[in-house]
């Protein structure tokens, strides 16, 4: 499959993110696999969105507010969980950029 900004997500990556998410006690957006980085490689618009713990996939508009939400996966991928899961922002100044 492949991500937001056309890198091959590896098959196994999509179960692993899954078991994250429900390790966390979260569920994955819709079309999460879009939302599966390299680590640091989020493409032209520079932010990743999260994939985890929200609604919808939420689209940072910060570096400290994405790394702060990063979730390492496995070999160099990485998600990020949304940054108002559980109803908390991790960060008061954070406003969402949902598309």
């Amino acid at each position: 499959m492949l991500n937001e900004i056309g890198a091959d997500v590896p098959p196994e990556m999509l179960n692993k993110v899954k078991d994250k998410a429900k390790d966390l006690g979260h569920e994955c957006v819709q079309n999460y696999y879009l939302y599966i980085y390299k680590d640091g490689q989020y493409g032209p618009k520079k932010f990743p969105a999260s994939s985890i713990g929200g609604t919808k996939a939420t689209r940072f508009r910060n570096k400290e507010s994405y790394e702060a939400n990063k979730i390492e996966i496995d070999d160099g991928w990485v998600v990020f969980r949304s940054p108002t899961h559980g109803g908390i922002n991790i960060f008061d100044d954070f406003v969402p950029y949902r598309h």
